[in-house]
């Protein structure tokens, strides 16, 4: 099985990444191919919430709860560590033609910063640090770059970037 790759999107909060993810998940997807998403949370979170019978086989101490319903799934695992973005991948998220990442800034995977002139803020990933993973920009300002530079409302040449560079087709039999 080949590995599924993985995109990363850094920058700082309230630069926009969320939004460009979902509005490129939502165009990934439409063009045929399966996204998977992960976010790096830097705290514990919950999903479940108090008094739903999930909750409540997980604080009585259940390793993994599944939740599953017509149309969705969803695992709670505890665990002793946070899990590694690649055993992520590798152990929940097959059957994807690319998963997008929000976060993750240190990992040696390809990523895109997204930055917004209103913050006032450098580039994380040129500069004092220099990425070498980084492979485009996404922003509002104009900068000269050593990589491709995209406006935020550019959706469709950020699509096709991203699905060239990863050489990502649509599958004509895929319907979902």
């Amino acid at each position: 099985m080949d590995k599924i790759p993985l995109l990363g999107f850094i920058g700082p909060s309230n630069s926009g990444k969320t939004t460009l993810l979902t509005a490129l998940i939502a165009a990934l997807t439409a063009a045929g191919l399966r996204i998977g998403a992960v976010k790096h949370h830097h705290r514990p979170f919950t999903i479940d919430h108090q008094g739903k019978d999930s909750q409540r086989f997980t604080a009585a101490g259940a390793r993994k709860t599944v939740i599953t319903g017509p149309r969705q799934t969803a695992l709670i695992e505890l665990s002793d560590r946070q899990i590694e973005l690649e055993e992520l991948a590798e152990n929940y998220l097959q059957e994807l033609d690319l998963i997008l990442v929000e976060g993750f800034k240190q990992k040696r995977i390809p990523k895109i910063e997204v930055q917004r002139q209103a913050l006032d803020l450098p580039l994380l990933s040129r500069g004092d640090f220099y990425d070498p993973n980084l492979i485009a920009v996404i922003s509002d300002c104009e900068q000269s770059l050593d990589v491709p530079l995209f406006q935020p409302q550019d959706l469709g040449a950020i699509t096709t970037f991203i699905t060239s560079y990863f050489a990502l087709s649509a599958h004509p039999d895929r319907h979902d």
